[in-house]
């Protein structure tokens, strides 16, 4: 005997408008006017995608290659920050990212070799 119909049998009455009548359905109300799209890679991929074939050809190494990727993130902060603080955070980015197993992983995958251990 709830107020929530727990224990009450059958379905529930349609919804109806104020007066009485029938609610609205949604084709007379109107459907969306665009579709729902998927688009590509977002760009900022592109570019690590490409940072890694160049780690991957030989052509810079994995230390280069975080100092890319240091940069790319850190530069929106280089005219926010004092130089200390700035380079407090790229020097920690870099440590962890150096560490991260994924990136090890990645790299392996990539060059076929784990990193050096001081890269």
């Amino acid at each position: 005997m709830g107020i929530d119909g727990i224990g009450k049998g059958g379905v529930s009455p349609p919804a109806s408008g104020i007066d009485g009548a029938k609610s609205p359905s949604a084709t007379e109300i109107g459907s969306p006017s665009t579709e729902f799209k998927v688009g590509k890679a977002a760009a900022s991929e592109a570019p690590a995608a490409a940072s890694l074939d160049l780690v991957r050809s030989g052509a810079i190494s994995v230390s280069q290659y975080l100092d890319v990727k240091v940069n790319e993130a850190t530069a929106h902060l280089a005219d926010r920050l004092s130089a200390e603080q700035f380079s407090f955070v790229r020097r920690n980015l870099r440590e962890q990212l150096s560490a991260d197993p994924a990136l090890i992983d990645l790299v392996k995958a990539a060059t076929g070799k784990l990193p050096p251990p001081n890269e």
